[in-house]
């Protein structure tokens, strides 16, 4: 990297950006949930509402940006495991048929671990070593909450990233499969752990 990232707390007011970047990510998984929920509300207007609601893990103080030369470069969205649960709010909101088939993502995490639910690297600095230094501060993390392990769902098809996450040291855990409307997009993922001491 030309110049090194500056790593921040996200805030209120970085909530558009981070909505932006979650559903690059994951656009399958914000269009089931929160296409067309509300009607003339965009899925990206919506999670970027959610991500300023500070009741729910979901929120924008689970998430670290790196910016380079005052531009996002990376995200890093993640929270205790024990907090990888459907919000009631979703429950009763969101109707069954957009929610059973990615409930097995939202609730999947391994005990005692920080689960990383989205790791994002602009595609201009892939491959200068954001990624592990994301994955470095998650593990530091992690370990100041007195926690054991890293913990994130990766789909099968999804090459550079499963790839990247064997680097790092995760191992696969549990197969998830896609239900529903989400096997349009993918077949097969799977819940992935680091133990923190390994290389870490």
């Amino acid at each position: 990297m030309t110049e090194d990232p500056v790593f921040r707390p996200a805030t209120e007011s970085d909530a558009s950006i981070l909505a932006a970047k979650i559903t690059e990510v994951s656009p399958d998984v914000v269009d089931i949930l929160l296409k067309d929920l509300v009607p003339g509300i965009s899925a990206e207007s919506l999670l970027t509402m959610t991500l300023r609601d500070t009741s729910s893990h979901y929120s924008y103080k689970n998430c670290v940006l790196a910016e380079i030369g005052g531009k996002a470069a990376g995200l890093l969205f993640a929270y205790p495991a024990e907090n990888q649960k459907i919000p009631i709010i979703m429950e009763t909101t969101v109707p069954a048929q957009r929610l059973d088939p990615v409930r097995e993502i939202l609730t999947a995490g391994e005990p005692d671990s920080l689960y990383v639910n989205t790791l994002w690297v602009d595609p201009d600095t892939r491959g200068q070593g954001l990624a592990d230094a994301f994955i470095d501060y998650a593990c530091f993390w992690a370990e100041s909450l007195g926690l054991k392990y890293l913990s994130l769902f990766c789909w099968r098809d999804n090459s550079r990233a499963v790839s990247f996450y064997h680097r790092q040291g995760f191992k696969a855990v549990r197969e998830i499969t896609a239900l529903g409307t989400l096997s349009k997009f993918h077949d097969r993922g799977d819940l992935y752990v680091r133990t923190l001491g390994d290389d870490d």
